[in-house]
């Protein structure tokens, strides 16, 4: 397929899936967007690429891309949003205000899943951390 973004085909031929258009519309929709993104925004952005891709295809995308590694999902301000994986934890601080989500690293973090390994005996396998609260542009639009 002509234009297919590499690390996708790869990973989907090397794990027995075959590269449609649709999937490749997908991945390239979130790569290219570089933020998070919900399956409706990801299914109106295709639309306005006049791509006719129905929803229940964008949802079976997304599945197949996060089973793969490719993506991962963040549950953010009661949605699930999507975004390309990268390597290293990260977490969000999530904006009430204007629902923008910034990253922070996971070495941030580190302190606190090493006190609950240490104090809980409980090895973290993964974790999912989302800070809500006011970007700094809204608590300045707010007078805070």
């Amino acid at each position: 397929m002509p234009g297919t973004a590499g690390k996708a085909g790869s990973a989907l031929r090397t794990s027995g899936y075959r590269l449609t258009r649709q999937r490749q519309l997908v991945w390239d929709t979130i790569r290219r967007t570089r933020r998070h993104l919900s399956a409706d925004e990801i299914g109106a952005a295709l639309r306005r690429q006049q791509q006719a891709v129905d929803m229940a295809t964008v949802y079976r995308s997304l599945d197949v891309l996060q089973r793969l590694g490719l993506i991962q999902s963040s549950r953010l301000a009661e949605r699930q949003y999507f975004e390309v994986a990268e390597p290293g934890e990260h977490y969000h601080l999530v904006c009430d205000e204007c629902g923008r989500a910034n990253h922070i690293e996971g070495e941030d973090l580190a302190p606190v899943l090493q006190h609950i390994t240490d104090a809980h005996r409980f090895v973290v396998k993964s974790a999912d951390l989302i800070v809500h609260g006011l970007c700094d542009k809204c608590q300045e639009k707010l007078g805070r």
